[in-house]
């Protein structure tokens, strides 16, 4: 059991891959892991999931200087979905992507959890403690900078 887990965890890395974005007619949302035929998509990464791993971090001063950035989506946010996704790519940030589903009880628990009310809509923008429940790309902009997120760049040291 234990040699089986210890392989699922060296694997992980392994399973980042890509995601495949695109639009039906009726403006309908759609993702997988193979491109669609004659639809024009777009194409995003997938990060294997940091979450939990802090506590790993070599010392505190690494642990200090990088602010876990989630994402959190739904099939129904766009455009604003999309536009958070390229200010994110625009600016090299290094984020993790939840999906809000209404029908699964885990993620609406675990979206609640962070943003404090069932009010909130995604797209919103978890960085580390601060959470950012409305798109707007200025604020979301600010937010970033002040975390160390410089365009193409990773957290500033302190």
């Amino acid at each position: 059991m234990k040699r089986a887990l210890l392989l699922c965890l060296l694997a992980a890395p392994a399973l980042a891959g890509k995601v495949y974005q695109w639009r039906d007619a009726d403006g309908r949302v759609f993702y997988s892991d193979q491109p669609p035929p004659s639809v024009q998509y777009t194409e995003r990464k997938i990060r294997p999931n940091t979450v939990g791993q802090a506590s790993r971090a070599s010392s505190v001063d690494q642990a200090n200087n990088e602010t876990q950035v989630v994402l959190w989506v739904s099939a129904s946010c766009e455009p604003a979905c999309s536009q958070a996704l390229e200010l994110l790519d625009r600016r090299g940030v290094q984020y993790d992507v939840r999906n809000v589903d209404p029908a699964n009880e885990k993620s609406m628990l675990a979206f609640f959890n962070v943003v404090g009310t069932m009010q909130a809509r995604p797209p919103v923008l978890q960085l580390g403690k601060e959470v950012l429940k409305e798109f707007n790309s200025p604020l979301w902009q600010a937010a970033l900078s002040k975390a160390g997120y410089g365009i193409k760049n990773t957290p500033a040291k302190k």
